[in-house]
């Protein structure tokens, strides 16, 4: 499959698409499977962690 190039493209492509298989889940770069609702709450409690340190570092330097 090519890579989608607009988002009518993407949208046209979910639209099509079957349902999501039971081993359908993202998987992080450092390999950690978010495969339940509580995976993804640790992991969105860290990107806000990272959000809030670095917008206390910008507003150090000013």
């Amino acid at each position: 499959m090519s890579a989608v190039k607009s988002v009518s493209e993407l949208a046209e492509r979910m639209r099509t698409a079957g349902p999501p298989t039971e081993d359908d889940v993202t998987i992080l770069l450092d390999g950690r499977r978010i495969d339940s609702k509580e995976a993804a709450e640790v992991w969105l409690a860290e990107v806000d962690a990272i959000r809030t340190s670095r917008a206390a570092l910008n507003d150090a330097k000013k």
